[in-house]
């Protein structure tokens, strides 16, 4: 880590410390009024809910262990052309799914391109929406923020990049503008998905750089009814209500609405005659999306007031990208079904890797974990796999000293699996093993991330995957 970073780390921590104490404050003061006390809630976020209590008041357990089945069949043993990949995809699991995908005309070509040759490629019923109406690979492009309301367009600033769009313009959209754009997306979204196919049964949505494992989807779908009012994805803590967390599914992660859902969020009610005396869904919030810097916030609000709570998925729907993903013992022998900012080399890898494993059974990321390398190298130059989440000894620990004393030091760590050196004199521990990423060169400051791969093979050894474990919904289980 640069200086500035560590900076901004240290800063960050200190902040972050202050946090917890205040909050486990107040939790510890709710736990004693019923003198009841589990330690095993203290590696989550907690934040409890009446849906929360009622479930571990029924089952201890935070996930099912379901037989299920796949969708897909048998994959051809002499499968070579990319062209032959979608021959065991379960197409018609279409018919019940609508999958939509939301992109922005000023984000970059080569990751819409790559996620629609890779992710979405054999969804042949893929809507895509965005904010310039266009035909990509054989797709129509929806132009969602021509549904908006005028009363919407109150920012001048919005109204010229979205005309600029129109106009063709798109190298004159900077990517804040994009940005403050895709914000006023979401609703209009919705209200296109069902207008568009009225009669799915499951509407799952995605963004560029949004990866998902569609074995797992249609598994996890097989055990729902879509008939209940169903919302499913990564839980992010949204709008309050009077004084009240709520929740919406973090859309880079992706999320899933049942048909039951949306059909009672875009609902209208009709006077006498048939005519509509509701505004449209978009119209109906035009002063919470205008006063949003995030969409997918608005959703969740939106479905909130609708009586429709959030089913947080978390670490099946994962914010993380692949190269971050903490594996431990809260994602080991879980399903993957989604991960967020994938790198378009893992789009193209995870696409190939992913059709020439066994299908037979749901990917863990016990599984996912073997597709990293992870395990086979020990130490990387140039790379960091401490910038979120780790810990420093006391700055006179020998830690800091070199490289190999770091490595050392760690390994002496029963707490430490991995580790980053800088060269500036900082050891970073981690308690998980995460990839990591590539670091540019810098000449005044190297970084090398090692791995205890004794203690990963421990590790690993203890922790042998039986059954899936399919989380349940939570919004104490978060990131």
């Amino acid at each position: 880590m640069s200086s500035a970073m560590l900076r901004r780390w240290k800063a960050t921590t200190l902040v972050y410390a202050v946090l917890l104490l205040i909050v486990g404050t107040a939790f510890f003061r709710e736990l004693c009024k019923d003198n009841s006390f589990n330690p095993s809630t203290l590696n989550e976020n907690i934040v409890a809910t009446d849906a929360d209590d009622t479930a571990a008041a029924e089952d201890e357990s935070d996930f099912w262990e379901w037989e299920t089945t796949t969708r897909f069949s048998a994959r051809k043993k002499d499968l070579k052309e990319d062209d032959q990949i979608c021959d065991s995809f379960p197409s018609h699991m279409l018919s019940q799914v609508q999958v939509i995908l939301k992109i922005g005309a000023s984000e970059p070509a080569d990751r819409v391109d790559t996620q629609i040759s890779t992710v979405t490629r054999c969804i042949s019923n893929l809507l895509i929406v965005s904010d310039m109406e266009s035909e990509l690979h054989g797709h129509r492009v929806h132009d969602v923020l021509a549904d908006l309301p005028e009363s919407v367009w109150s920012n001048e600033a919005d109204l010229e990049a979205y005309e600029a769009l129109k106009q063709g313009r798109v190298k004159s959209v900077n990517n804040q503008q994009g940005w403050n754009l895709d914000r006023m997306k979401f609703l209009p979204m919705l209200e296109r998905a069902y207008d568009v196919n009225p009669t799915a049964k499951w509407y799952v949505f995605l963004e560029s750089d949004t990866y998902y494992i569609w074995d797992n989807l249609f598994r996890l779908l097989d055990q729902f009814d879509p008939t209940v009012p169903l919302y499913f994805g990564s839980p992010s803590p949204g709008k309050p209500d009077e004084g009240e967390t709520t929740w919406f599914a973090y859309g880079g992660s992706g999320y899933i609405i049942s048909a039951a859902a949306l059909q009672k969020l875009v609902y209208r009610e009709t006077g006498a005659f048939g005519e509509y005396i509701q505004p449209s869904l978009s119209a109906q919030y035009a002063d919470l999306i205008r006063g949003t810097d995030c969409g997918d916030t608005v959703v969740g609000w939106a479905l909130y007031q609708k009586g429709i709570n959030l089913s947080g998925a978390f670490p099946m729907f994962n914010p993380h990208a692949l190269h971050s993903v903490p594996f431990d013992e809260m994602h080991w022998c879980r399903p993957v079904i989604s991960m967020h900012k994938t790198k378009l080399a893992d789009m193209e890898g995870l696409m190939k890797w992913e059709n020439e494993r066994d299908r037979r059974y749901p990917l863990l990321y016990a599984e996912l974990f073997n597709y990293t390398g992870m395990g086979t190298f020990d130490k990387r130059p140039d790379w960091d796999n401490a910038d979120w989440g780790g810990w420093q000894e006391p700055p006179e620990s020998p830690a800091h000293t070199s490289l190999k004393a770091c490595g050392a030091t760690c390994h002496g760590n029963v707490d430490c699996l991995s580790y980053t050196y800088s060269s500036t004199g900082h050891c970073f521990f981690i308690r998980t093993m995460r990839l990591g990423d590539k670091r540019p060169l810098n000449l005044e400051e190297r970084q090398t991330a090692g791995w205890d791969l004794q203690k990963m093979q421990n590790w690993i050894a203890n922790h042998q995957c039986g059954k899936a474990q399919w989380v349940k919904p939570s919004l104490r289980r978060i990131f």
